[in-house]
């Protein structure tokens, strides 16, 4: 098969599909590679529930197995009839993409038709044409940027190829190279390192160092060029191996040639040591926030903080923590976006060494983290691993602000690698799951060589938000650090598998993030977010508890009747609301409208409208602690929702007429069917 090509058709066993053995012997379609390739597999149209996989070929034309236990390098197997995808990351060599039934979900009838439609694309052009693949050499394993599956046979040497496996789930990343496509300049954004001190020296960090236009006219702090170590009082920063990993995850040079990627290529790297050996007297963080501040930092990361035994509530009354308090209020005021590590309790060891339930922010607190719940420039980061779990180690909670990689190097495969010399032998040795970045050069020699290697925890997912919130403030300067938050949050993944464990279960995502903010023209494009015709709704997600919006409501009224509209909250895009033991309830369900309609549902600075006609009025309104809201109108005692199947009537009473604005039709049955006979209209003005 030719690189490049399209296959489009249809694949038909042999046999019907009464058995898996037809199938088991992997009937499907074979490929050579003689490079490296980007594969895209997908499968549509399904009569029933069929599988997806991709399977190394040994030098037989075997499917690769060890000990008849087949290595499928990859495999999609949603329910159903769902369609099925793969993108993997090959190796050269032979491979063979092929088809299973799920019997034990098929057991209706024989299938005497097993037409299906599939796809194989071999390096897109479509992708490459809309993603930006660096030359690192090292990108290929950072999966937190570009998760290709990181098949450990991409390392491996040896004749047999072994372990062709993915060890990470492909796609699980946060879609670094389409967003580089957007952007990847972040160079007119300070981004300031309050960790321990970055390696000046490195060569994928020194380009991007921050240089001090003032740094010999300051008394205070004489020849800080790059920035300050707060320990000793010096200009001076030593390598530290976590600052450096932090700042390269952050913002190492990009397409450089060498080593990894940072997640903004050139943002300006301001180095704030707060660890280096000396005496601390527990300030110094605290001074180098002021420091970041006053110097023109819009971006700060904080890869550090301790866990208490104590609420967010109570923490308040510490005497160090009015000083940190104060140097937060500074940053809001100042309009500097806060990237905060949570922290790495929340697993069984933190029960035991530190406390029970040491990581949930629900109920204790980790500072100086739990200012996300204060302030709304401030995200609290919780790490999630290659597979969208939460790393299980990290602190967690419906308080946290989101989530993003932070790796999980308790996993590991091993792998081959070529041994020294040119015998053309292999060595054993171990992958792990963590976060690929820099290190100090002469202190660290890993698989990657001298000054790389992997590390874990909310200090590796931190810096992945605050290198987002760089290039979001880069692609726009009226972009505000509350916005830039709301706009992380917009437009983050939902995971299913973090919803437990981080506000409304949002994981970084790069891409549709800094769309947002490359076509920013202001807070009301937060609120379009999943709206549409067939889902009238304005999306709140993206508020945290520190969080609100300010607005303005229009609403006209063309109707003989007097219609009574207003909002009330729903748990996502489709109206279900929760009734008052906590069950979810969807529109069409029994007691759906009482539930919607309680008094503690309803958004009362937007409901209870009543106007004469051919009037409108405009208010001002503030929104907060809401996910969706959804619109309602009392017609002559009758209440009409925007969902058909909550009416009694089965027609739905809400049309969007345009961003944020809806339109009601107040008559049973549809009447002319206008939507004129209430228009509500909602801007939002301000995040803070």
């Amino acid at each position: 098969m030719a690189l490049n090509k399209i296959i489009n058709g249809t694949y038909q066993p042999k046999k019907d599909f009464e058995t898996d053995v037809e199938l088991s012997s992997l009937n499907g379609h074979d490929f050579t590679l003689t490079a490296k390739k980007n594969i895209f597999f997908t499968l549509s149209e399904l009569q029933r529930d069929l599988d997806l996989y991709v399977v190394n070929l040994d030098k037989s034309g075997a499917p690769l197995a060890v000990d008849g236990i087949l290595y499928n390098a990859g495999a999609s197997s949603n329910p159903g009839t769902e369609d099925e995808s793969i993108f993997l990351q090959l190796k050269p060599g032979s491979w063979r993409v092929y088809v299973r039934e799920n019997l034990g979900t098929n057991l209706e009838k024989p299938l005497k038709d097993g037409n299906f439609n599939y796809k194989l694309e071999i390096d897109s052009q479509s992708f490459l044409e809309n993603a930006v693949l660096t030359d690192d050499p090292f990108l290929d394993y950072q999966w937190h940027l570009f998760n290709t599956g990181l098949l450990n046979s991409n390392l491996v040497t040896d004749v047999e190829g072994r372990f062709a496996q993915s060890i990470t789930t492909p796609n699980i990343d946060i879609l670094a190279p389409e967003a580089w496509k957007l952007r990847t300049d972040g160079s007119d954004v300070i981004l300031a390192i309050i960790d321990g001190g970055v390696d000046l020296t490195h060569p994928d960090l020194k380009e991007n160092l921050w240089v001090n236009p003032l740094a010999n006219q300051d008394d205070q702090y004489k020849n800080d060029i790059h920035g300050w170590d707060f320990v000793n009082d010096s200009p001076n920063i030593i390598p530290d191996d976590h600052g450096t990993h932090v700042a390269g995850i952050a913002a190492a040079k990009g397409n450089n040639g060498i080593g990894v990627a940072g997640v903004a290529w050139n943002a300006k790297i301001m180095s704030l040591d707060v660890f280096a050996p000396g005496k601390k007297d527990g300030r110094e963080i605290i001074d180098a926030m002021h420091y970041a501040i006053d110097h023109g930092a819009k971006v700060i990361n904080m890869s550090l903080g301790g866990n208490r035994k104590i609420s967010a509530s109570d923490i308040k009354r510490l005497d160090l923590e009015s000083e940190y308090r104060a140097a937060f209020q500074k940053a809001y005021d100042k309009d500097v976006f806060i990237a905060v590590a949570a922290g790495n309790e929340g697993d069984r060891r933190g029960d035991l060494n530190r406390f029970e339930q040491a990581g949930n922010m629900d109920v204790y607190s980790s500072s100086p983290a739990y200012f996300n719940q204060e302030f709304s420039n401030v995200a609290s980061v919780v790490s999630s691993d290659s597979s969208a779990n939460r790393s299980p180690y990290s602190n967690y909670g419906m308080t946290t602000s989101i989530a993003a990689p932070g790796g999980d190097i308790s996993k590991s495969e091993a792998i081959y690698v070529p041994k020294a010399g040119d015998s053309g032998e292999t060595i054993e040795a171990s992958l792990n799951y963590g976060i690929l970045s820099t290190f100090p050069v002469g202190k660290v020699d890993s698989l990657f060589g001298d000054g790389y290697g992997m590390n874990q925890g909310t200090s590796m997912s931190a810096p992945v938000i605050s290198g987002m919130a760089t290039l979001i403030r880069s692609a726009n300067s009226s972009i505000t650090a509350p916005e830039t938050l709301a706009i992380l949050r917009a437009g983050a993944t939902v995971e299913s598998t973090l919803k437990s464990y981080v506000s409304g279960g949002k994981s970084a995502n790069l891409y549709d993030s800094l769309l947002l903010a490359e076509n920013w023209t202001g807070p009301s494009d937060l609120l379009k977010v999943n709206q549409s015709a067939e889902t009238p709704i304005i999306n709140l997600s993206f508020l945290t508890g520190a969080m609100k919006v300010k607005g303005e409501v229009t609403v006209s009224r063309n109707a003989a009747f007097d219609p009574i509209t207003g909002f009330y909250q729903a748990i996502n895009e489709y109206g279900h609301v929760y009734d008052s033991l906590g069950n979810v309830l969807k529109p069409g369900d029994e007691n759906y409208s009482a539930s919607a309609l309680a008094e503690s549902n309803i958004v009362s600075s937007i409901s209870n409208v009543s106007l004469e006609d051919g009037k409108s009025i405009d208010s001002e309104v503030v929104l907060e602690d809401s996910a969706f809201i959804a619109p309602f109108s009392v017609v002559n005692g009758e209440t009409w929702f925007a969902f058909a199947d909550a009416n009694t009537d089965g027609f739905a009473h809400f049309k969007m007429l345009g961003d944020n604005t809806f339109g009601l039709e107040d008559i049973r049955g549809g009447g002319d069917q206008d939507f004129d006979d209430h228009i509500i209209s909602f801007k939002a003005t301000e995040i803070i």
